[in-house]
């Protein structure tokens, strides 16, 4: 672990050494850790004055996760469940299940974690796919739904052998979240994690300054598309200034494939089996933590943009920046009723 004065991605801010003026002691130190995990980056900073074991144990946690809940860990539990293999669930599963079960029935279904054999088919999960006939979606929606599976104790019960989970839309922001835990649980209290975009900021820096995350413009064009599909070209559409929240943006310009000139995007709709079409084209989502914003903002990918407006007037204790496209093409933006306020 190294220790740096350079801000990265995200995170804006000039190390002081200050001295307190009471002990004269030395203030916390800014440590940054990148690397890879769960199929894509993390980077976390971090103010303390020990971090003896703290990049082995956050790997420790990055391993414990992908032993539960990864697609591709054939041996994860996961993957014996899909399999219908007898698995003892572990708390990671089960926390994420019933976490899971309950976004999808704030959600009216639009969250659920039972699209696994869709999203497989459509070749997001694996590098094949399949064109899909409609009597094969409706065979396969069949086994969809979040009221046909259950819990047991520790053991997972199908309604049908034939439905797969998938945890991808939870699971990196729960892992944020876990990070998070862990450094509270060692008085690190100053910090931002960020697990492929799923963001938990702590406290103010030792500036006095609240953490800055930049929420990413979207690519509208199919010209742009096929030009940065799968590119790392990431253009700033905000910044927002968070303490003790959490932000996650989940969009359909990036994941997604171009065939016979139909763009197919990665979030797939569970009550009519097929990729949404709509035109919201990400949503931002602020909440107090990062497994709430990460289920969020893919439910709202799947509501669109006029049942997630409804959704965010219903329910105000979350806030949301919805970038959408109009009839021509062009960028428009919709902010929560209390988004402004993160803007300062």
């Amino acid at each position: 672990m190294k220790k740096v004065c350079k801000y990265t991605i995200i995170s804006y801010g000039v190390i002081f050494c200050v001295l307190y003026l009471i002990s004269c002691k030395k203030s916390d130190d800014r440590y940054v850790l990148d690397g890879l995990a769960q199929g894509t980056y993390y980077h976390i900073v971090f103010y303390a004055n020990d971090t003896i074991g703290v990049k082995q144990d956050i790997k420790h946690i990055f391993n414990e996760i992908d032993n539960s809940l990864s697609l591709w860990n054939q041996n994860s539990i996961i993957n014996k469940v899909n399999r219908n293999e007898e698995v003892e669930l572990d708390s990671i599963f089960i926390t994420n299940f019933r976490a899971s079960q309950y976004f999808a029935e704030l959600t009216d279904g639009s969250f659920d974690i039972t699209v696994g054999e869709l999203v497989r088919k459509y070749g997001f999960a694996e590098k094949d796919r399949e064109n899909l006939t409609q009597r094969q979606l409706d065979s396969l929606l069949k086994y969809v739904g979040y009221n046909k599976i259950s819990l047991n104790k520790n053991r997972l019960v199908k309604n049908f052998e034939q439905t797969k989970l998938d945890f991808n839309a939870i699971a990196q922001g729960y892992t944020s979240d876990r990070i998070a835990t862990y450094f509270k649980n060692r008085n690190i209290k100053s910090f931002i994690i960020d697990v492929g975009g799923e963001v938990v900021c702590g406290e103010i820096k030792p500036n006095q300054q609240k953490w800055a995350v930049g929420i990413e413009k979207p690519i509208v064009s199919d010209k742009e598309a096929k030009t940065n599909n799968h590119s790392n070209k990431r253009r700033t559409q905000e910044i927002i200034y968070l303490q003790n929240a959490s932000v996650v943006t989940s969009g359909n310009y990036r994941k997604f494939y171009i065939e016979n000139g139909l763009k197919y995007s990665h979030t797939i709709d569970p009550k009519t089996g097929k990729p949404v079409t709509h035109s919201l084209l990400s949503a931002s989502v602020i909440a107090n933590n990062a497994t709430t914003a990460d289920a969020l903002a893919t439910s709202f990918m799947v509501m669109g943009l006029e049942n997630t407006k409804k959704f965010l007037q219903k329910h105000k204790q979350y806030d949301a920046m919805l970038i959408y496209s109009n009839e021509i093409g062009e960028i428009q933006i919709w902010e929560s009723e209390n988004f402004s306020k993160y803007k300062k």
